[in-house]
């Protein structure tokens, strides 16, 4: 059987010490308080099997009803699990903008089939009109472009909406959402803590949902000290104040620099001519930025922030590419 991968960010093993704009991360991270709540967490015997502790914190930081709470390790393993759970050979699943290409491998291991649509008005008309599928991923605000689209306008969607929210809590003034019963709400605040290592995840879907994809996981499935941090979580709404202000300023002076699109997020795009070929050359200056070529966008490069220093020398890095460049084409 053949292994469909698909090129992510981060390191690429134990020994990679590229300085890496390809993590979309909270800079100023980690939080020091779910730092504590792990390092706390009781590992002399098994978790609660129904981690009902954590699962009724986040129910009531949601306004949700705890039966609908599904925790993941990731939300790779979520979507995962999601796609065993509502897809079958030869279902046609939509898309609205490039997805996480994690949700796209679930896909293709079912057997279903990814159908990409433009993230605008036509595209979310063409998801509510058409009748060959009935599930539909965002990712919301979108990877790697930021935009961030009003989820209440695929309401009348007729099936299951699946809403990738990883990089919501970087939204300054995120939209309410109105629950509907064919919502799922899939969030890993991990990045905006600065906790990428903790692979905190966790699902909002109604409760018939939810059963179906606790039933696909195996018991005891979240160790100890990440149950103990989600339950932590939704006290921590001060770090991410404090920090992610800050963060946002310098995610906006970077990509005046380098001449990006700034989408008020902690990431932005910048238009390369040949993603492949700028990544590349910035590895051989110890950088790295993700290549937006698996997204669709074979002529840009993803940027996150990082703290002024390290943005600075991604600014010299670029400078130096660029001369390169000038004294190839003379």
């Amino acid at each position: 059987m053949s292994t469909v991968r698909f090129d992510h960010g981060g390191p690429q093993g134990p020994d990679d010490t590229l300085l890496d704009f390809s993590v979309n991360t909270n800079p100023l991270g980690p939080n020091p308080e779910l730092v504590r709540a792990w390092q706390s967490a009781e590992l002399s015997r098994y978790p609660d099997p129904h981690y009902t502790r954590a699962r009724q914190a986040l129910a009531d930081g949601h306004g949700w009803d705890a039966e609908g709470i599904v925790l993941g390790v990731g939300a790779s393993e979520l979507l995962h699990r999601l796609a065993r759970a509502l897809i079958r050979p030869g279902d046609i699943v939509l898309s609205l903008g490039a997805p996480f290409g994690e949700f796209a491998r679930g896909v293709v291991a079912q057997g279903g089939l990814l159908r990409v649509l433009p993230r605008d008005a036509q595209g979310i008309q063409q998801a509510l009109e058409q009748t060959e599928s009935r599930l539909l991923y965002l990712s919301n605000p979108h990877n790697p472009t930021g935009d961030y689209l009003d989820l209440n306008t695929l309401c009348s969607f007729d099936g299951i909406v699946i809403a990738d929210e990883a990089y919501l809590p970087f939204v300054e003034r995120p939209i309410d959402v109105r629950p509907w019963r064919g919502l799922v709400r899939v969030h890993s605040p991990g990045k905006a803590h600065g906790v990428l290592g903790m692979r905190l995840a966790y699902a909002l879907a109604a409760p018939a949902l939810a059963q179906r994809l606790v039933d696909l996981q195996p018991a005891w499935a979240l160790p100890s000290a990440l149950s103990a941090a989600l339950e932590a979580l939704p006290h921590q709404t001060a770090f991410l104040d404090r920090t992610l202000p800050t963060v946002r300023v310098w995610a906006r002076q970077l990509a005046d620099h380098l001449g990006g699109e700034a989408c008020g997020l902690h990431f932005f795009t910048v238009r390369v001519g040949n993603a492949a070929e700028v990544a590349c050359a910035l590895r051989a200056q110890g950088i790295r930025v993700r290549d937006c070529t698996s997204f669709g966008l074979p002529d840009r490069v993803r940027i996150a922030t990082r703290t002024p220093e390290d943005n600075q020398r991604l600014v010299q890095a670029w400078q130096t590419i660029r001369a390169l460049a000038d004294i190839s084409r003379s």
